[in-house]
């Protein structure tokens, strides 16, 4: 079985952060990584693409996917989102 996610209200240093956001009917996402102190990011995305990017990124790592998901546009079939 594959590994939750977890959500969470901010960036986490040490993990691939996704963003996930809606605008018009239609789902958008931006991938965060930190680099020391600070932040890097994608910038928006469709969801599928930031999606990819970050399951990528995190297995290339061994880093944890977290999530921000402010406007609750997880969808079940993306996997298990705890938090």
């Amino acid at each position: 079985m594959a590994k939750p996610f977890r959500r969470v209200g901010a960036p986490v240093a040490g993990a691939v952060t996704l963003c996930l956001d809606e605008a018009d009917g239609a789902v958008t996402g931006a991938v965060k990584l930190a680099d020391g102190a600070l932040f890097s990011s994608t910038g928006t995305l469709p969801v599928g693409q930031a999606f990819g990017i970050a399951v990528h990124v995190a297995n290339e790592g061994g880093l944890e996917i977290v999530v921000i998901d402010p406007k609750s546009v997880w969808k079940p079939s993306w996997g298990v989102l705890e938090g």
